[in-house]
């Protein structure tokens, strides 16, 4: 036990943690997404789904529970090694020179910050209920809580669709980044598969955020509706 709460506190357990938990919350991202998509099928799919859900409490719970921890460590985590990376040079270079580092990686700290944020308001918008969702706890006419209503209620506000689509940007920079530096740190990395690795994070970044703009843009232009 002491030897793991040792190898945690190294700057090198502590960037395992951040690569196993970051590459959790990417399967959680893609999953939550292709579920989401269910939006282009109707309301049938997508409100049964979401009762679906809710009907096994434990593991429902089980995984919010899961997931917060997660976040909640790779947070943690990622603060402790920014800042030990500042302690180990407190002065920044004179001259910054970028010949490898992408414009993600190197916008990390920034695009993780906008996906906090926005992980918030999501929670508080559309799960939660507790901003601007009047029709939260409204039954379709099968008897499920109506999540497509309330989904097609929630992006004909202008206002909600800038601020899910800032959310996007950050989402997709952090995935492009965190992905393909995941792989290197759990030294998943083959030199026959090198352009393969480099590619998944900007692929998985990519997919994810052209398939959550989909279901935005579809809802606010009229393609989905009631």
């Amino acid at each position: 036990m002491t030897r793991l709460v040792s190898h945690l506190q190294s700057s090198v357990g502590r960037k395992v943690v951040m690569a196993l938990t970051g590459l959790g919350l990417v399967t959680y991202v893609i999953l939550h997404m292709v579920g989401n998509l269910q939006v282009f099928e109707g309301p049938h799919a997508l409100n049964s789904y979401a009762a679906f859900l809710r009907d096994m409490p434990i593991l429902l719970w089980t995984a919010r529970i899961g997931l917060l921890c997660i976040v909640a460590l790779h947070i943690v985590f990622a603060i402790q090694l920014s800042l030990q990376n500042h302690r180990a040079r407190p002065i920044g270079y004179a001259i910054h020179r970028y010949r490898q580092a992408s414009f993600a990686s190197r916008t990390m700290a920034m695009s993780g910050m906008v996906l906090l944020l926005f992980i918030v308001f999501h929670l508080l918008h559309l799960t939660a209920g507790v901003i601007g969702s009047p029709n939260s706890d409204r039954i379709d006419a099968e008897g499920y809580r109506d999540v497509y209503g309330k989904m097609i209620h929630a992006f004909q506000n202008p206002l909600v669709v800038a601020l899910y689509l800032v959310g996007q940007l950050g989402l997709g920079l952090h995935l492009s980044h965190a992905v393909s530096s995941s792989i290197q740190t759990l030294g998943l990395e083959h030199a026959a598969l090198d352009r393969l690795f480099k590619a998944a994070g900007p692929a998985v970044g990519l997919l994810v955020v052209l398939g959550n703009i989909a279901i935005i843009l579809a809802v606010f232009l009229g393609i989905v509706h009631v």
